[in-house]
């Protein structure tokens, strides 16, 4: 077995403490709220991440009495969004968005100007969803096949949208090609719903896109959906194969989020914030209308399994040496170039 290089390991530690610190929460007894509250994403607006936290917000106004309201930071793969928090007062108003990326950014160079774990209190887990894979029509690509057949004949030519650097639609891309030996060139955007706005034009030709802003355009013939990047097909793709059903095995990667408060926010707030947040996700009927996604308890556990498996792709991907003073201390190369010249030991 491949050793797990210190930088994992910490990636990994980072993903697993956050995951299980999203754990519930007893409900408290306080005169708070008495003004509105505020969820700040760092994606743009229209995109799984923006959806699933407004529907969350809607349900947790009516338990708490107050506004709980969105705000869209979107850039830096959500560190606008963590740092504008990290810094905001300790009072239970101001809430982040945590998900994958977050994991990834710590090992940054220059990293975040905050600690995802060290830095925030958390308030509860959120959702998690498989993405899946589209194409344009106009690419000619119908299936997983096609797609890779493609970029073996126009290597580089096609290129492929993301909601971000280090965003779960960058990662999938990045280790498909790597794993198919295809090369495949990434357009970087702030949000999901934009990078769906070019795919739609045309203007790229493929993307992993939440399945919440997918489905309406595959369900009308403008995207042509071609794997479900989960272990399983979903209820509203029952016609599309999984990834490794069409070929690709090992790329189960899921979208994962959970909220987060700034650090020194009093424990009762937390916790009726949290209480608040789990009776949102038990109101499974009008969350899953609008984003459908695993709101459940096993979400913890799935967010786990995205970065084991993230981890263990990057181990067994080729290394790329660092000259520091563990000379045994390797990236993959995959991974240098999704963030080139920042990542650091």
């Amino acid at each position: 077995m491949p050793k797990t290089t210190p930088i994992l390991a910490r990636a990994l530690a980072i993903a697993f403490a956050f995951t299980l610190s999203l754990a519930g929460v007893v409900h408290a007894q306080s005169d708070f709220p008495n003004h509105s509250i505020r969820i700040v994403v760092g994606f743009g607006p229209g995109g799984a991440s923006d959806v699933a936290a407004r529907v969350i917000a809607k349900s947790m106004s009516d338990t708490l009495g107050q506004q709980v309201l969105v705000e869209n930071k979107p850039g830096a793969s959500t560190s606008i969004a963590g740092d504008a928090v990290a810094k905001a007062a300790p009072d239970g108003y101001t809430l982040f968005q945590a998900g994958n990326a977050n994991a990834v950014n710590s090992l940054a160079a220059p990293p975040p100007p905050f600690d995802i774990l060290q830095d925030f209190a958390p308030v509860g887990d959120a959702i998690t969803t498989p993405s899946v894979l589209v194409a344009h029509p106009s690419a000619g690509i119908k299936t997983v096949t096609d797609l890779i057949a493609k970029a073996k004949a126009e290597p580089g030519q096609i290129m492929y949208a993301s909601s971000g650097v280090a965003a779960v639609s960058h990662l999938a891309g990045e280790l498909l090609a790597h794993e198919q030996g295809i090369k495949l060139t990434h357009v970087s955007y702030k949000g999901s719903s934009q990078a769906m706005t070019d795919l739609l034009a045309g203007r790229v030709q493929i993307m992993f896109a939440p399945i919440s802003t997918a489905l309406p355009f595959t369900k009308d013939g403008q995207l042509i959906a071609l794997a479900i990047t989960s272990d399983r097909r979903a209820p509203d793709l029952p016609d599309t194969p999984t990834l490794e059903e069409a070929g690709v095995k090992g790329l189960d990667m899921a979208i994962w989020s959970g909220f987060v408060a700034p650090k020194g926010t009093p424990p009762d707030r937390i916790a009726k914030l949290g209480a608040a947040l789990q009776k949102a996700l038990q109101k499974r009927g009008r969350a899953q209308a609008a984003c459908p996604a695993r709101h459940h308890a096993g979400a913890r556990r799935r967010s786990g399994r995205f970065h084991q498996a993230y981890e263990e792709r990057y181990r067994q991907a080729p290394a790329a040496g660092r000259r520091d003073r563990n000379e045994d201390r390797k990236l993959t190369a995959h991974a240098r170039r999704l963030m080139p010249h920042r990542w650091r030991g």
